[in-house]
């Protein structure tokens, strides 16, 4: 009999790549998502049942073998705005979705953002992690560093904000220039380091952990162990894409850390794909794509 497995936030980045790859590996997947952004990833193929649901409804229920559970607000800059929002669908959703769903595994989209815990995001991520902890039976919780390219189908949604796909678009032509807020860190060329791991590589470890079972730790980390400054990831850009582009320089934004990177991998982890696939691959996505600001 086929799992059945039920993903939160199945037509977003991560979502739809992770759908996608669940049906490939045959189980039997249930997609939620409220397509928030007004724009959505098409995930209809690769879900067997589909519902547009918002995980904070108190009437939510159902059965399933593992609760992928990837919904939520992500935005850092949008957090320290609305911290109230991210409270309520982060920590209010997380919690009602142990509440009324039975389940025997939970894996959580945790955030690298949590050491530094410098946003309402990353609070809100955190403290759902705390409600996991206390309240599930079998959990995994994935701290997830800075997600990037593509599988050439699905794309990030939303005002762009992550520095590859802006990076990218700036490449393709779809945005005039590039900037670069901060240049004074306490890094080897001043800008701040990051840990990149390419969205395929992050779905296989979903899949490894539905296919091994909870590990019940504190969390896991998903990342590549290797920290690229912005400079770095601007360079690489420019050079698998042979195209040279305007940058700016701009002050530090509120939120943002000097570096985040994983010391510890999570076992469930097999890199499969460099900076320059991430690079490349979103590239050549934001070329395909017709949309000005996709």
């Amino acid at each position: 009999m086929k799992k059945n497995i039920l993903v939160t936030g199945a037509t977003g980045y991560i979502g739809s790549h992770l759908c996608k790859l669940l049906k490939e590996n045959n189980y039997h997947v249930t997609g939620w998502d409220i397509n928030f952004h007004t724009e959505f990833n098409n995930v209809s193929q690769f879900c067997d049942e589909f519902y547009k649901i918002d995980i904070t409804d108190p009437s939510i229920t159902g059965s399933y073998d593992t609760i992928v559970h990837l919904a939520g607000r992500s935005t850092v800059a949008d957090s320290l705005i609305t911290p109230s929002e991210y409270y309520r669908v982060n920590v209010f959703g997380t919690l009602n979705v142990i509440e009324n769903i039975n389940f025997n595994h939970i894996i959580f989209a945790g955030t690298s953002s949590a050491w530094a815990m410098a946003s309402p995001y990353a609070i809100s991520k955190v403290a759902a992690e705390d409600i996991i902890r206390e309240k599930a039976k079998n959990w995994t919780i994935f701290r997830f560093f800075n997600v990037s390219g593509t599988d050439g189908i699905h794309k990030q949604l939303g005002k762009p904000t992550h520095l590859i796909r802006v990076a990218a678009m700036v490449a393709a032509g779809k945005l005039n220039e590039f900037t670069i807020y901060g240049t004074d860190y306490e890094t080897r060329d001043g800008t701040c380091i990051r840990d990149y791991v390419h969205v395929s590589d992050v779905c296989n470890a979903i899949l490894s952990s539905i296919k091994s079972g909870p590990l019940n730790t504190k969390y896991e980390c998903i990342g590549s162990k290797k920290g690229f400054t912005v400079l770095e990831v601007i360079e690489t850009m420019k050079k698998v894409t042979g195209i040279d582009f305007k940058i700016i320089y701009g002050n530090r934004r509120d939120g943002d850390s000097i570096v985040n990177k994983v010391d510890k991998l999570s076992t469930h982890v097999k890199l499969t794909k460099t900076i320059e696939d991430m690079c490349l691959d979103q590239y050549v996505l934001e070329k395909k794509l017709k949309d000005k600001f996709v």
